[in-house]
């Protein structure tokens, strides 16, 4: 049976528990490793004759880390549908005549990619993704002609050749190719892009994160709503068992000061508490930090049955189910103080 113990614990089912997802931060090392000398805008002839672009391709003097660069990026796009615009590029224009490369996992295909399927919609993401600036001194022509044809076509390649604007040595045999990219003036950037970040990093900026919209906060409305239908879903014999009035008594007792959901809620978390209990290899710190994770992973992957474990009748006393309410108050409060 496991030691853990449960008594200061709370879940609320109407919540989505915080769920932490670190980006890749090796990438920008490599790039600055790769030292990279500038950017080339490569042109091919249409049917129509017109020049279009084809091509991008990162101007590095390092072979081995540029290798490596590309091949994180790579891994990116292969674990996001092979699409090559789970990479996010976009340019920044400043006011000195240059532009600045931001480079980083695009946020919605990145959120597709790491957070499991069965947890979609069951959590609440908090994102840490590292995006790497390269600046550019100057807006070269072949760079405003890229800008301005690159939707003529249909793909855009992306690689990298080792040597100088003028002599290329090597160009890279692998490759991606996207179809998405961003131009912003340096103040114009928009909320919603990682590149907003880019102004945090100048000397003279008046950037504060304060100033960043925050997501919007559930009522509390919304969150009762989905308690009762998460506790329908996770535990429906459970719910069920309870609304066909079994502890009729201690319910109809504790109605004079609780909600009807809030009893039943504590009273879902004391028996699937009693029934981690029972699980002789469960990880002995399931307790500890991250436990709201650990229990929608419980409930997700253990379905109820007729076979469910419970504890007798006479275990859940009033005092009992008043604490775990108390302490599934505390886990909705400090939610909602996030």
């Amino acid at each position: 049976m496991s030691k853990n113990n449960f008594s200061n614990i709370g879940y609320d089912y109407g919540v989505k528990p915080f769920f932490m997802i670190v980006g890749d931060i090796e990438f920008s090392d490599l790039f600055k490793k790769a030292d990279c000398k500038g950017m080339l805008y490569i042109f091919g002839k249409e049917d129509t004759g017109e020049m279009v672009p084809v091509q991008m391709a990162f101007l590095f003097q390092n072979e081995e880390p540029a290798e490596k660069f590309l091949d994180i990026l790579l891994g990116w796009i292969a674990k996001s549908n092979n699409d090559g615009d789970a990479v996010s590029i976009e340019f920044i224009e400043n006011d000195k005549g240059g532009y600045t490369l931001s480079i980083s996992p695009e946020i919605n295909r990145f959120h597709d990619r790491m957070i499991p399927k069965h947890l979609k919609n069951k959590v609440t993401p908090i994102f840490m993704i590292q995006t790497h600036f390269k600046e550019i001194d100057t807006l070269g022509q072949n760079y405003l002609n890229f800008k301005a044809n690159y939707k003529k076509s249909k793909k855009i390649a992306i690689g990298y050749v080792i040597g100088t604007p003028t002599k290329i040595e090597k160009q890279s045999k692998k490759f991606f190719t996207k179809t998405e990219f961003d131009f912003y003036k340096q103040n114009e950037i928009p909320s919603s892009s990682v590149a907003v970040s880019y102004n945090a990093t100048q000397e003279l900026s008046s950037f504060d994160p304060k100033n960043l919209p925050k997501p919007p906060k559930e009522s509390r409305e919304e969150i009762s709503i989905r308690r009762i239908s998460e506790m329908k879903f996770l535990l429906p014999l459970t719910y069920n068992k309870l609304n066909n009035l079994w502890l009729g008594k201690v319910q109809k007792k504790l109605n004079s000061k609780y909600d009807t959901e809030i009893i039943k809620q504590a009273i879902c978390n004391l028996t699937i508490f009693e029934r981690l209990k029972q699980i002789n290899e469960l990880s002995p710190d399931f307790t500890e930090l991250g436990y709201p994770n650990r229990i929608l992973e419980y409930l997700l992957s253990t379905y109820e049955s007729f076979d469910s474990f419970y504890p007798t009748d006479d275990f859940y006393t009033e005092d009992q189910i008043i604490r775990q309410i108390q302490n599934d108050q505390k886990e909705l409060e400090t939610y909602l103080s996030k």
